[in-house]
């Protein structure tokens, strides 16, 4: 597969940093929708399953309410080319701060994430996004 159409590991790297960046900074949800396909999205978190643009603002906004000084540390990335699409296993540690009591945890999380180009050397787009059940650490 030629590697305009999947893109190279350098480029899927930058391309996770990124959304775990803008997660972390609680950028505006309009940064963080580019990532996104808006139709055909499965994104499943231990708490919901997100299904659109729309489903995504409406839990961007409730993790923001309920948490403050957020980071993610990518600890790992690993992908697979299946056709059109590429298949990756990402290794994060999510911290953060409870605004209901200031608590503060930190959490080992691995996904699953498969990314499709809409076009030839276009970005790439999630459109599935499994999120594991948190490891405390």
């Amino acid at each position: 597969m030629p590697s305009e159409q999947t893109g190279s590991d350098r480029e899927i790297a930058e391309f996770v940093q990124r959304w775990y960046d803008l997660l972390s900074e609680h950028a505006p949800v309009e940064e963080l929708l580019p990532f996104v396909a808006d139709q055909g999205l499965v994104m499943a978190f231990p708490e919901r399953t997100l299904y659109s643009h729309a489903d995504f603002l409406d839990w961007y906004t409730a993790v923001g309410a309920a948490y403050t000084d957020q980071s993610h540390t990518v600890e790992n990335v690993t992908r697979q080319e299946d056709g059109t699409r590429i298949a990756l296993d990402v290794t994060v540690v999510w911290t953060a701060k409870s605004t209901a009591d200031g608590t503060v945890s930190s959490f080992r999380i691995n996904q699953k994430w498969q990314l499709e180009r809409p076009a030839p050397g276009a970005r790439p787009l999630i459109v599935d996004y499994r999120v594991g059940e948190p490891a405390a650490i």
